[in-house]
């Protein structure tokens, strides 16, 4: 496994199984919200956001953890030897989301950049809004497009802790 793409909805716990699974396989290892989001929560225009993330994804070897566009989603899961979906209930996601914006009162995600303050209440409200909307708009098309046959026998969806367990333990086939 030279290219992995960890994808899901927010709060699904996709950068703590990414940084297992780089480590895992000994992969470099990207965070779209790093790329996607300057000092201060400003963010990149979407066109540097894009060239960047498709040449990361022209790499030999990556993991890329993240979202992005969707066009740039296709091409980073085109170039994928494997695809980890965490599709986990859209509950979940409102419950690791909020006991991670309560934890980054005190330390902010390290994987963004200086400056992001995600604890306040507009960027809650913004991320609630953003979880509905990847849940309902976002999810299908993944869901879609990984049911395309270049795609499809690249996935491993994880639907609940005992999957997202053990994929963050083991690895997968």
């Amino acid at each position: 496994m030279n290219r992995i793409a960890v994808i899901g909805n927010g709060g699904g716990g996709k950068t703590t199984l990414s940084r297992a699974i780089a480590e895992r396989y000994n992969l470099p290892l990207t965070h779209v919200d790093s790329i996607q989001y300057l000092a201060g929560m400003k963010v990149r225009p979407t066109d540097e956001t894009r060239t960047i993330l498709n040449e990361i994804a022209n790499s030999p070897k990556w993991l890329i953890d993240g979202f992005g566009l969707i066009d740039v989603m296709e091409n980073r899961f085109g170039k994928a030897d494997k695809i980890i979906f965490v599709d986990l209930p859209l509950w979940r996601h409102y419950w690791w989301c909020t006991k991670r914006q309560v934890q980054s009162i005190w330390a902010p995600r390290s994987e963004l950049p200086d400056g992001c303050n995600e604890a306040t209440i507009t960027h809650t409200t913004r991320l609630y809004k953003i979880l509905w909307k990847v849940h309902f708009k976002i999810r299908p098309q993944l869901q879609t497009i990984f049911k395309t046959p270049p795609i499809k026998s690249k996935v491993t969806r994880i639907t609940n802790l005992d999957e997202w367990n053990s994929v963050f333990y083991n690895g997968f086939q």
